[in-house]
Parts: structure tokens; C-alpha cells; sequence
């Protein structure tokens, strides 16, 4: 069972991708020279994809079959259910953890939108911590960071993108 918000972050930043698009279509006037004028208008759009890829598509939960992986924006989590106490937060997700505290769910929204599914993924946290004694050690607590070579290629790209607008003028 993996849980994501997938369909509307993916439709949005599609849609104002396209919007990006077609101001910078609209607004400068088609030819050669302007080339380097649309490059630097769109050279931030790398990293707005970016952004929108790690703060919003990136985190998920999965339930495996002695622990749950929460992967958040930067962290991914790997949690026994015989250590998850409860489950708490009233608009977002948050894992109480016996001996290691509390770990917010990134991947659900602190809206009341959502909280249909938080509800549905604190019941199933709860369900599974409940089936394990807590005597019952099949796996250790893990916290583990996600950066790496996706932070230095959406800021990278948008770099690229500036200097080489720059460099045409």
C-alpha cells in the first residue's frame, strides 16, 4: 500500500508550466533575437519543477510488512510498527515513535481537504502497531537523508539556463 498526492500536483504544475509558456510566446515578439529573451524568461522553470517534484511529489507512505517507510522531503523514515505509539495532529499526519519522537507525514496536506486520508492512514498505522507486541523486534528505527544529485541539478539546469541567456545578449 503506497499513498501519494500525485494527480493534482502533477495537473497544476503541468498547467502553469503551460501558462509560463504561453506568456513568454505571447508577450515577445517571434524571431532569432528574441531567443535569448525567452531563455531567460523560462530559465527558472527547472527549478520550479524542482521544487514542486520534491516538496510535493516526492513524499509517500508505504506500509511494508513489519514497518512503514514515510519518505518526506528531504528524510526518508523507516518505522517498526511494534515503535509507532500513535498517531496525532488534528489538519496533518504525525507518527509518535516510542524513543524517537514525533514525525510528520509530509505527504498529506494540512488541509481539511485531505483529512479523509489522514484519517485513513492513521487508522492503518494504528491497525498494524496494534497486531505487533512491542516486544516483537523485527527491525530497527532508520533516518536516512534524500539529498543528492537532484539538488545540484535543478539549481544547476536553472544556472545554465540564466548564463547562457546572458552571455547571448
Amino acid at each position: 500500500m503506497k499513498k501519494r498526492r500525485l494527480s493534482k500536483v502533477l495537473l497544476s504544475s503541468t498547467a502553469l508550466l503551460l501558462i509560463a509558456l504561453t506568456e513568454v510566446l505571447v508577450q515577445l515578439p517571434p524571431g532569432p533575437e528574441s531567443w535569448d529573451e525567452r531563455l531567460l524568461v523560462l530559465a527558472p522553470a527547472p527549478f520550479g519543477a524542482y521544487m514542486t517534484w520534491r516538496l510535493f511529489l516526492n513524499p509517500y507512505v508505504v506500509f511494508l510488512e513489519s514497518h512503514a517507510c514515510i519518505n518526506n522531503a528531504f528524510t526518508r523514515y523507516r518505522i517498526p510498527y511494534n515503535l509507532v505509539s500513535s498517531c496525532k495532529g488534528k489538519r496533518s499526519l504525525l507518527v509518535e515513535v516510542n524513543g524517537y519522537g514525533v514525525i510528520p507525514v509530509d505527504a498529506f496536506d494540512a488541509s481539511f481537504i485531505g483529512r479523509k486520508k489522514r484519517d485513513e492512514i492513521a487508522a492503518e498505522f494504528e491497525r498494524r502497531s496494534s497486531e505487533f507486541s512491542q516486544n516483537d523486534l523485527r527491525g530497527s528505527f532508520s533516518k536516512f537523508s534524500t539529498t543528492g544529485w537532484p539538488e545540484y541539478l535543478g539549481p544547476g539546469v536553472t544556472l545554465l539556463l540564466f548564463l547562457i541567456a546572458l552571455t547571448g545578449h
